[in-house]
């Protein structure tokens, strides 16, 4: 089984609160970092702006990338998931420490399970904060905060 990287990064399409990434070829559950490139997956709380009626309410969506260095370069993703909102807390943005949430991307119909740590928004920046499943392939993506 190939294994994947996650990072918690933030992300530019939207404003984003909390995010994380998923880079490809990474070592086993709770590993370093082992390479860059290759595809990435980032988790993000954003601020959804509707311009014709000016409301503004949080979202939550995960964002691919085939490479890792269009991210990095802010260019839009090639895929992005369903808006997601956790409407137990009032419709706020998803909590992605410590809950796994299945994550749907309707363009090519692939679903992953977020699998955070509970406490991985207070590690150190690089620090590993959990892993993340594709279900179609069952490939394991790291997470790192």
């Amino acid at each position: 089984m190939k294994r994947s990287t996650l990072y918690l990064a933030s992300v530019t399409l939207l404003p984003s609160v909390i995010s994380a990434a998923a880079i490809p070829e990474g070592n086993p559950l709770n590993g370093t970092l082992a390479k860059r490139g290759g595809e990435v997956n980032y988790l993000a709380g954003c601020s959804r702006f509707v311009s014709s009626t000016s409301e503004q309410y949080p979202a939550s969506y995960m964002a691919w990338y085939s490479n890792v260095d269009n991210s990095l370069n802010q260019q839009k993703p090639d895929s992005l998931s369903s808006e997601y909102r956790d409407w137990s807390a009032g419709g706020t943005w998803l909590t992605w420490e410590g809950r796994q949430h299945d994550i749907y991307f309707p363009g090519s119909g692939v679903t992953v399970q977020t699998h955070i740590d509970a406490d991985a928004s207070s590690r150190d920046f690089m620090a590993w904060a959990g892993w993340v499943q594709r279900t179609s392939d069952w490939r394991v993506f790291q997470c790192y905060k």
